[in-house]
């Protein structure tokens, strides 16, 4: 808070006008968090995506009837996991 105060004065004073713009900094700091947060989403949405995945292969090992134990090595999933999903 206190840079920002004193950019803020700055940006008032006749020799540094033009140096800061608090709307400028304001977008600047916006654009970033939106930046940030749609990376953040896009890494839960592709973990979400690997682990919907791992469902889907396990259910149709289950199907062909591969035991429990390899269903899970073969997927990540632990062997609640893959009980769950009989």
């Amino acid at each position: 808070m206190e840079v920002a105060n004193k950019l803020k004065e700055l940006s008032l004073d006749i020799n540094t006008v033009g140096f800061y713009d608090e709307a400028e900094e304001t977008e600047k700091m916006m654009s970033s968090l939106k930046a940030e947060g749609e990376m953040l989403g896009e890494k839960r949405g592709i973990k979400q995506g690997k682990k919907d995945g791992a469902k889907s292969i396990a259910k149709n090992l289950l199907k062909d009837g591969l035991p429990i134990p390899k269903v899970c090595e073969y997927t990540g999933l632990s062997k609640k996991q893959v009980t769950m999903l009989m």
